[in-house]
């Protein structure tokens, strides 16, 4: 990246950032309002399979669990269904503000295994292997735009995954990944592009097929990469040679106050134990170039 262009890059960051900053301090409010209201139906998504949005959560985030829910569920097209995976001893603590929204729309699926993170994809695969599959994250307001932003960008090729948010993968002078917190975050870069890094958070399509059998196995990715699913699912599309497309116009993410509590994100900076580490054992166990 040119001077220039780093300088351009950085200028939009900020203006980026300082717009979120006023929506952050609306955003529930927002959801509240939309959701007393409810003027107009959403669309039909018009794919050719069912489309799920699923996401997890656990109990240090469920505060605010209600607000992203029906942020997916005020969506301007109408998904399938919006599946929230939970560990089943985790159920009894829902609050009584998530249990309502069954009536609503939100399907609550109990998982034997607190599998983390995982637990966001890898049941909907196993279950709903031939539908299109959107991921979530628990702690972040969607706009309405969101989910049909994603459908948008599908191009009739079910080997190309969209993401709304990329970090972009960068190299040393060997090609080799050069240090994860070296790499260009939330990138402008749109692809197809193999070196766009998906955040799963943000939003991610799947369409069926895009990854791999092996992207479910279970055992396998908590062996490699436990804290790190993210990583997982990017090793997944570049081994089944996937295309990774950018869409949207790259917004900030709009988390809720205080929804880091029990993330991954400070963990995973660490050289010893975070991402880099596990992103070498996937390179290792797979024997990827990327």
């Amino acid at each position: 990246m040119s001077i220039l262009n780093y300088i351009k890059y950085r200028w939009l960051r900020k203006y980026k950032s300082f717009k979120g900053r006023s929506l952050k301090k609306s955003a529930a409010q927002l959801v509240e309002t939309a959701w007393q209201q409810q003027a107009t139906s959403p669309g039909d998504h018009r794919l050719p399979a069912s489309l799920m949005i699923n996401l997890t959560s656990f109990p240090k985030r469920y505060k605010n669990l209600h607000l992203t829910i029906k942020s997916l569920l005020l969506q301007d097209i109408k998904p399938d269904s919006v599946n929230l995976w939970l560990y089943q001893e985790d159920i009894k603590e829902l609050p009584e503000a998530v249990k309502q929204l069954e009536n609503k729309g939100l399907s609550i699926i109990a998982v034997e295994d607190d599998s983390r993170s995982y637990k966001k994809l890898i049941p909907a695969l196993n279950q709903y292997p031939d539908a299109f599959h959107v991921t979530a994250d628990d702690d972040i307001y969607y706009r309405p735009d969101w989910l049909s932003t994603l459908v948008a960008g599908f191009s009739g090729n079910y080997n190309e995954i969209l993401c709304w948010r990329a970090h972009y993968l960068t190299k040393d002078a060997r090609g080799k990944p050069k240090p994860y917190r070296k790499w260009h975050p939330k990138t402008e870069v749109r692809g197809p592009d193999s070196r766009l890094f998906f955040t799963s958070g943000a939003g991610v399509l799947f369409p069926p097929g895009s990854l791999p059998n092996t992207a479910k196995d279970l055992s396998l990715a908590l062996k490699l990469a436990p804290y790190a699913d993210d990583l997982w699912w990017y090793i997944m599309a570049r081994l089944n040679g996937s295309r990774i497309t950018r869409v949207g116009d790259n917004p900030a993410l709009i988390n809720w106050p205080d929804s880091r509590e029990g993330s991954l994100w400070q963990f995973n900076k660490q050289p010893e134990l975070g991402n880099d580490a596990q992103l070498n054992r996937l390179i290792s166990y797979f024997q990827i170039n990327l």
